[in-house]
């Protein structure tokens, strides 16, 4: 301010002294003083003109029109509080949403690892192009064991590279048995990561010099604090992981969990793979997909400069691999960095954030509605300015940064409610996840992405909402206004009501959306817990063994399972106990490629291997032929497929006896028809599906029980009948119907999302509907009274009114069921089974909208049923 007081003082002295010179010049030629003093002025010209033209070419003149600018609008939004409060509170509740979400998803997808200089990280994937066959364990993406060497050793661009595998399971020994997820590391994990354990030491490359010779660990601060109640003394002593002894030799810092969203509670070295899971040696094998990549680049190294050294070592490893290219995918290291991770979370947070988006796209119409109505109102104040030379231009400014001032305060509003309650809602939802769900550790809290997005987001809906008016509100009939002809102002009520109807049909449209996705998703939960699985679910429990990860071979595996089986069978209450690869609507599922006789193509089946009284314990009928007897193992080449099945494969023959070759020539002939049921997919009945006899690993098995007493017990017996063969196996009976809630958790989740979201949109629309029939109401008194002075009933007016008012909510309605059907095929996979143009759901909703539109329009129409003609007459 002084600095403009200073210019101002300069300005206005050069112009006194240029006009004294001139005077004193015209003196000079003779002229009295009085004709001097006006030549000069007259020469000069206007002296305020001048000074607003000079004022124009600094640089501070922008500065000050907006203040003006600010300092008006706020004046004007404090005069009608009434409005602001109901804007800002609308913008807050959309913005806020939209934030809450992406904040999840930058937490997920976007925020860099949580380890010192992260930017510096970048994590390696591979993209495998042509016939060459590769072994997967885990990814695709990932690499071998070989593969990973070759990249460490040859590459120029990193300070270090890192290898590990994710999820390693373990069973830690003790007092008490304890499942445990860790990461088998290479050895310059921790200095790769610069995050150096806070007790002890991270990993020595002598620690990685052979397989299996090292049985060195790492264990998290969580660990260290919850089962050794941090006793200080523990690194150097020796802790139990699968059998084998491993020496603590470091204690991570508090925080660190890994570079996985799933926290790790332990680290050991990579060469120790088969002491977690024997059977496999993964690290002699050169063409296996198992372990993860990330990078620290040297100082000034670019993206490009990375791909190019990396291709170079892809482009040689594949001539070891004929018939294979290789690409690479570098990115900067975050959670859900891997191709196939990418794939599945980029179109979820898209249909996300999209839905989201729905509900600030409704807010803005609202908002805009107001902002419309208001300037019908400032008819007179807009005109005044522009007749007396202010700019279209100038004045669509002014209005727009009065619709800025509302969408930065609820944007304000909006991300600080925001910010505190998405941590709370994700512990919530985190603490109630179903048995079996996963912990994800995902850092929510606001980062610069998140709120130079909150900023962007209340930018764009500022001009969003406020464009339109402002231009509408700017063009004006100046004669019409001034004359107070108000009601016909503007470019005439005709494309006033065109421009409010335009936006209610528009929120409408948005609402039908999401209201029909919410339907769905309900209709499909709904279904999901009614459904008849095609098996008996109830008095049943189950329990998963992984014995190949606790040391076991083959033969001490079955031997185990054997005796196992006959003392839970011995158990009081229990009816009768089965053996399966996988257990039914357990997520886990195998299948193959098949040769039918008489058809040219293979098919693709998924196949379970179970034992002798699966059946009978599920609950699942043999229709025709027979089950598998007590002798028939996997070696026997019967097979029972599923009703469905043999009429896909042997349309209208009889299946008994049909045969399938696999691809290892073995061929398998039908023993038995099952009853279609919901094995592998809940909802679907018809999947392709075959049983094998006897259990094809019995490492990793399940076993189901049917008891006719309570689940406690039975799993206590359980529990005790495994730890009396073997002390240090840990087991986690659950009940069967455990496996239904996994599948239903997702679909819960989403229909109450969808739910909630259309509730809000519900909400906002018939105050949308609500206000733009309140307002035309409002600005047709006169007509109003017109007709009813020409002989119009009330109930004339009324259905009048609610005619007008329900033409766009129809519109609307109609635009959101074609914009629903062409897109409710995305929710597909969470309906289980119920069809995605559902005409329950197609019906049902929209004459749910269609009823709060009319309960909405009715209540504003019935005022103009109260209309007194004279009065009327007289309003304008």
């Amino acid at each position: 301010m002084r600095l403009r007081k200073r210019m101002l003082n300069d300005l206005e002295q050069d112009i006194r002294d240029h006009i004294e010179r001139e005077t004193q010049d015209n003196i000079d030629r003779g002229m009295s003083p009085d004709q001097a003093r006006y030549a000069a002025l007259r020469k000069f010209g206007n002296v305020t003109r001048i000074q607003e033209q000079t004022r124009e070419v600094w640089n501070v003149l922008w500065l000050e029109q907006l203040l003006q600018d600010v300092r008006f609008g706020v004046r004007t939004l404090f005069r009608s509080p009434g409005l602001t409060i109901a804007a800002v509170l609308a913008i807050a509740l959309g913005i806020g949403i939209n934030v809450g979400v992406f904040s999840v998803l930058n937490g997920a997808a976007l925020r860099l690892l949580p380890v010192p200089n992260a930017k510096q990280l970048v994590s390696v994937n591979q993209i495998f192009r042509g016939n060459s066959p590769r072994n997967v364990h885990g990814e695709g993406s990932m690499f071998s064991y070989a593969e990973y060497l070759d990249y460490r050793d040859h590459a120029h661009v990193f300070s270090g590279l890192a290898a590990y595998e994710p999820f390693a399971e373990a069973t830690l020994s003790g007092n008490s048995i304890q499942q445990l997820l860790g990461t088998l590391v290479s050895c310059n994990y921790f200095d790769v990561l610069n995050e150096h354990p806070a007790q002890g030491r991270g990993f020595l490359d002598s620690d990685c010099a052979a397989s299996g010779e090292n049985s060195v660990v790492v264990i998290s601060d969580s660990l260290w604090k919850s089962r050794f109640a941090a006793d200080p003394a523990l690194v150097g002593k020796s802790i139990t992981l699968n059998r084998t002894a491993y020496t603590v030799v470091g204690i991570a810092s508090p925080g660190f969990t890994g570079t996985e969203p799933i926290p790790g509670e332990f680290w050991a070295p990579v060469t120790m793979d088969k002491a977690f899971e024997s059977g496999r040696d993964r690290l002699a094998d050169d063409n296996m997909s198992w372990l993860s990549l990330l990078g620290r680049t040297q100082p000034g190294i670019s993206m490009d400069q990375i791909r190019a050294d990396l291709a170079v070592i892809a482009a040689r490893i594949d001539k070891l691999h004929p018939g294979r290219t290789t690409s690479l995918s570098i990115r900067t290291a975050t959670f859900f960095n891997s191709p196939d991770e990418r794939s599945f979370l980029i179109p979820v947070a898209s249909v996300i954030l999209a839905a989201f988006a729905l509900v600030l796209l409704i807010a803005c119409a609202n908002v805009a509605n107001l902002l419309l109505a208001r300037a019908s109102v400032r008819g007179r104040e807009i005109a005044l300015r522009l007749s007396i030379g202010a700019s279209r231009g100038r004045l669509v400014r002014q209005l727009l940064t009065e619709s800025l001032l509302l969408s930065l305060a609820g944007g304000l509003l909006g991300s600080l409610i925001a910010f505190w309650s998405t941590v709370k809602i994700t512990q919530f939802v985190t603490a109630h996840l179903p048995h079996g769900f996963p912990t994800f550790t995902v850092n929510v809290a606001p980062n610069m992405p998140v709120l130079f997005y909150a900023l962007l987001l209340t930018l764009v809906t500022g001009f969003a909402f406020g464009l339109v008016p402002a231009l509408q509100s700017s063009r004006l009939d100046l004669n019409s206004i001034l004359k107070g002809e108000g009601s016909h102002s503007g470019s005439g009520k005709r494309s006033g009501r065109l421009l409010l109807n335009t936006l209610v049909g528009s929120q409408v449209a948005v609402c039908m959306v999401l209201l029909l996705a919410a339907g769905l998703l309900l209709r499909g939960l709904y279904y999901a817990q009614t459904v008849n699985p095609g098996f008996d679910e109830k008095n049943m429990a189950q329990a998963f063994f992984d014995l190949s990860s606790q040391g076991y071979d083959e033969a001490h595996a079955t031997a185990f399972v054997q005796r196992l089986r006959e003392r839970i069978q011995a158990l009081p209450g229990v009816v009768a106990v089965a053996q399966a690869e996988c257990a039914p609507l357990s997520h886990e599922f195998s299948a193959g490629t098949f040769e039918v006789s008489g058809r040219p193509d293979k098919v693709s089946v998924e196949y379970n291997h179970v034992s002798s009284e699966f059946f009978s314990v599920v609950g699942i009928p043999i229709v025709r032929g027979r089950s598998f007897a007590p002798g028939e193992t996997r070696d026997f080449p019967g097979i029972i497929v599923t009703e469905s099945t043999a009429q896909q494969l042997w349309p209208n023959q009889d299946p008994l006896g049909k045969t399938l070759r696999e691809d290892s020539g073995r061929q398998d002939f039908v023993v038995g028809v099952a009853k279609d049921a919901q094995i592998s997919h809940l909802g679907e009945r018809t999947t392709t599906y075959l049983y094998f006899p006897g259990p094809s690993d019995d490492g990793r098995t399940y076993l189901l029980v049917r008891y006719a007493t309570t689940f406690t017990a039975i799993a206590d017996g359980i529990r005790k009948a495994s730890q009396s063969i073997d002390h240090d196996i840990s087991v986690d009976p659950i009940p069967f119907e455990d496996n239904l809630e996994i599948w239903r958790a997702p679909s819960r989740v989403a229909a109450a999302l969808a739910g909630a979201l259309g509730a809000l949109a519900l909400l906002l629309a018939s105050i949308g509907v609500y206000g733009m029939v309140s307002y035309s109401v409002s600005r047709c008194v006169r007509e109003i009274g017109i007709r009813m002075a020409l002989g119009a009933n009330s109930g004339n007016v009324v259905r009048l009114v609610l005619w007008q008012a329900m033409r766009p909510v129809l519109i609307g309605v109609l635009a959101g069921i074609a914009l629903c059907a062409g897109v409710s095929q995305v929710l597909s996979s969470m309906l289980f089974g119920v069809s995605a143009h559902d005409p329950i759901a197609f019906i049902a909703v929209p004459i749910f909208l269609l009823s709060i539109a009319l309960i909405a329009s009715y209540i504003p129409a019935r005022r103009a049923m109260q209309v007194d003609p004279i009065v009327a007459l007289r309003c304008e």
